[in-house]
């Protein structure tokens, strides 16, 4: 039996920051630029590199898997390695999972999130 590796701590680190900008986007494309933004400066804190960026992950909060990682981040080998042997899978579709429900509230009700960004 392979021992599992923790990222609770990076999550932590980044999910307040990542709700923030999550429920403040405007638009659907701003929750697309937030989520890979993080995803990729996530990847980058792993490796402890500058190395990911957010283009090498697309968001699709209409698939089951709501996002996918370009070969880039797949053909790391310290990423391969985290994903299998740790919870960086689970937190990246906990990630995911939030930018779709966001997703999905602004397309049904984008004058109703508009005007209440606005107040603020």
């Amino acid at each position: 039996m392979t021992s599992q590796v923790s990222y609770s701590k990076l999550e932590k680190a980044y999910s307040h920051d990542f709700r923030n900008k999550i429920n403040m986007a405007r638009n659907t494309n701003e929750v697309y630029d937030v989520f890979c933004y993080t995803v990729a400066a996530l990847f980058n804190e792993i490796v402890d590199k500058k190395k990911f960026k957010e283009t090498d992950v697309d968001f699709y909060p209409e698939k089951e898997c709501h996002y996918e990682l370009g070969d880039k981040i797949k053909l790391d080998s310290a990423i391969a390695k985290c994903l299998n042997d740790s919870d960086l899978e689970r937190i990246l579709n906990d990630l995911a999972q939030t930018a779709t429900n966001r997703h999905t509230h602004l397309e049904k009700h984008p004058e109703k999130t508009n005007s209440k960004i606005m107040r603020h």
